[in-house]
């Protein structure tokens, strides 16, 4: 009984070690769900709500530096822009030019950083996209506990404009079922 209660814990030790998120991540989604990367308006001209979420590695963030790359015909415009209600004072900078976001308190887990309305007025296919700050050498998150290391946020995604779910290749379906991070790790892994 002794011997399996010790390889039991030694599963469970291992488990949690490995289902530990190392990464940070960060995109831009159609929903406050972080579920679609896919937008339209419902009518041209016409509007929509762009998200701007973050998900730390494990230990959460304090600081996120990133910028949004918008179409250059000015097909889209970003008319209004919300932080999080839980933003620090100290923002430095704007999506569109590179930004320094911070927060009050650690935030772990799926967290959005802004919501901006976004107005079409074309009703062409759009990206608007994640890139480097161009000041901070890519988008980057701090850590929360010690000195706020900054450490690197790898682009989840970016934010497609008038293209077809299930249709158009950078719309197709994914999985959207909740898992562990261990699980998830274990679709690469075998």
């Amino acid at each position: 009984m002794k011997k399996y209660l010790m390889v039991f814990l030694a599963v469970l030790l291992f488990s949690t070690a490995v289902s530990a998120q190392t990464q940070g991540y960060i995109g831009l989604f159609a929903d406050e769900t972080h579920t679609s990367w896919c937008a339209s308006a419902a009518s041209v001209p016409g509007n929509f709500t762009m998200w701007m979420f973050a998900l730390p590695k494990e230990g959460g963030t304090f600081c996120a530096e990133f910028m949004v790359q918008m179409p250059a015909d000015a097909s889209l415009i970003m008319a209004t822009l919300t932080p999080h209600p839980d933003a620090s004072a100290a923002i430095i900078g704007h999506p569109t030019t590179g930004v320094s976001f911070c927060w009050l308190t650690c935030q772990e887990g799926w967290t959005w950083i802004y919501q901006a309305l976004m107005i079409d007025t074309s009703g062409n296919q759009n990206m608007v996209a994640l890139v480097p700050h161009p000041a901070a050498d890519g988008p980057n998150f701090t850590e929360c506990t010690g000195p706020r290391v900054i450490y690197p946020a790898v682009i989840f995604n970016n934010l497609y404009v008038n293209y077809v779910d299930g249709v158009d290749p950078e719309c197709n379906e994914t999985a959207t079922a909740s898992a562990s991070w261990g699980a998830i790790k274990s679709l690469y892994t075998e």
